[in-house]
């Protein structure tokens, strides 16, 4: 991988080092986040909920609350309509446990992904119709619902719009759409998720209701949970509703579905991270919505019962099991047809169709991706019908891509990074083509070398605890504020061992100072740490080793290469 540093001056350096009173490392560090300030300083450490932006600044806040306050007063039937992924069902959860202590008539309904697909979809619209609901909340879709709002109106029912993707070039004719991506946002912060913009819904209700936000704070559990398992930047904002969530769960003041399934994770609640979230929690309440009923994971996140809430973590779980299988099947088969199909010679972006589950084309299309390091889109198909999932590289944005190829398909949402589609089987090969043409237009061979950003080069000597303690309150870590990451040159390794014949083990020793290095699937790497006179380069994150009740620092190896003098 291309090994990229900050082109950071020595003179900002020392500048700012004095203004933060740290070292010369430390502020290298802030400065690759854009830190230079003393303000952006202070609410990068001292991030808490009362830095939260007012919810009224976001466009049709006051329509919204106004219409939901109005609605539980009189007892209307209202139905929160959720997205089946992570972030739909942690919004849908924050307010129907907020909304059923204000009405005796609240709803939840999340679409099937495999009848239904993504989105506010007719069959929904039916389902609230057959219960004479009066008011319907989307939570984390209905941006490019227009024809499904229309319809729940000629019905009589009222629609409120939160959402976070990408505003199409019309708006759906609903009563209030909250979404900071909308093109006439007032909002100070656009990369909130569908949680966060519910949780934003929240605070403006209880500002209404009871004259202050504080009674929001409850449901921050569940939004870190969404806003993690969403991968938006964690910066700003969000990085203050995760870090706040986190602290929550941490000192066990979260819902009894989040401690069961952390305890069937066998993860602490007082070690969780967002680490721990997008690899633990999130594949598990995302299993029940890719393999069968998303509904399960709110009946999860909303008990108060343990007996309950271990029963659905265990359902949870199951489910993530057997995602685990048809994922793996689904990987064999795309990357046994993109060989088949393109040999060597890869395009600058990769479209693939098959007789798939819909349920795991948006994770393989994201391992497809990362291994090829181009946008990638997977389409399921069935019948004479395609549900498509894609994922993109840095700098090509997704969402502007599909626009270009609007004419070959049914529908399509998402943002930069991540986008669906629908689509009628005879329109693929015409969608293939014109995607991947507008890919070779836009994608220059720089974006398609795996990059690897690099904070600093440094010496052993300064891999200690105090640096350590450092990056732990640089936490939490995520997009737009990834875990730093550094470099070490001309070093020796010792005492290489392979670990389940796929795991590298090994020392490294400079003056007095040594430390273990861990290389986690790097078997093809190990010719170059069997020969201690081959003096290597590598990349790494330190972190805390635990073994035994000990605890020391350890080297994550994330890329080693030959030393060349």
């Amino acid at each position: 991988m291309k090994w990229i540093y900050p082109n950071i001056s020595e003179d900002d350096v020392l500048e700012y080092s004095k203004q933060f009173h740290l070292s010369y490392l430390y502020t290298t560090i802030l400065l690759n986040r854009n830190i230079r300030s003393k303000t952006a300083y202070e609410r990068y450490f001292n991030t808490t909920t009362y830095s939260l932006y007012d919810p009224f600044s976001m466009l049709d806040m006051d329509k919204a609350v106004s219409i939901l306050k109005r609605a539980c007063e009189e007892n209307k039937k209202i139905l929160i309509y959720g997205d089946y992924d992570v972030d739909g069902v942690t919004s849908a959860s924050i307010l129907y446990l907020f909304l059923k202590n204000l009405s005796e008539s609240i709803y939840y309904y999340i679409p099937e992904r495999e009848k239904e697909g993504y989105g506010v979809s007719h069959e929904g619209i039916d389902y609230a119709i057959e219960r004479d609901i009066d008011l319907i909340i989307t939570c984390d879709c209905g941006i490019t619902a227009l024809d499904e709002v229309v319809y729940a109106k000629k019905n009589q029912i009222d629609v409120i719009i939160t959402d976070h993707h990408e505003q199409a070039s019309s708006l759906p004719a609903a009563a209030a759409i909250l979404n900071p991506k909308r093109h006439a946002s007032t909002y100070p912060f656009r990369d909130l998720c569908g949680a966060g913009v519910v949780f934003k819904l929240v605070e403006a209700m209880c500002i209404t209701l009871y004259g202050s936000p504080d009674e929001a704070k409850q449901y921050l559990d569940l939004v870190a949970i969404g806003t993690a398992a969403d991968i938006v930047p964690l910066v700003d904002e969000n990085r203050c509703l995760v870090r706040e969530g986190l602290s929550r769960i941490h000192n066990y003041k979260c819902r009894q579905g989040i401690l069961e399934l952390l305890n069937i994770c066998k993860t602490d609640p007082e070690n969780i991270s967002v680490i721990n979230i997008v690899f633990g929690l999130a594949p598990r309440l995302n299993a029940v919505g890719r393999m069968g009923e998303a509904s399960r994971a709110i009946i999860l996140l909303t008990t108060d019962d343990q007996r309950t809430a271990r029963q659905f973590s265990l359902i949870l779980h199951q489910e993530n099991e057997e995602r685990q299988k048809v994922e793996r099947l689904v990987t064999r088969e795309v990357i046994q047809q993109i060989h088949e199909k393109y040999g060597t010679d890869l395009p600058k972006a990769l479209v693939l169709s098959g007789n798939w589950h819909p349920g795991v084309i948006g994770i393989v299309s994201s391992k497809v991706k990362d291994k090829f390091h181009r946008p990638v889109f997977l389409i399921a198909l069935k019948g004479d019908e395609g549900k498509g999932s894609g994922r993109s590289i840095n700098d090509f944005d997704l969402y502007t891509a599909l626009t270009s190829c609007a004419d070959h398909l049914s529908g399509y949402g998402g943002h930069q990074m991540a986008a669906g589609l629908s689509i009628k089987e005879a329109n693929v090969i015409a969608f293939e083509h014109c995607f991947i043409d507008y890919a070779e237009q836009h994608i220059s061979p720089e974006m398609l070398e795996p990059g690897l950003n690099v904070d600093a080069d440094v010496n052993i000597s300064d891999i200690n605890n105090n640096l350590i303690n450092f990056l732990h309150t640089m936490e939490p870590f995520g997009p737009h504020n990834m875990r730093p990451k550094f470099s070490i040159k001309n070093i020796s390794p010792r005492k290489p061992v392979l670990l389940k014949d796929k795991h590298l083990k090994f020392t490294i020793k400079e003056n007095n100072y040594s430390m273990n290095c861990i290389g986690w699937n790097m078997l093809q790497q190990f010719e170059l740490v069997m020969d201690s006179s081959q003096h290597i380069d590598m990349v790494f994150v330190p972190t805390i080793n635990e073994w035994n009740g000990t605890k020391h620092i350890q080297l994550v190896i994330k890329d080693i290469r030959p030393h060349i003098s």
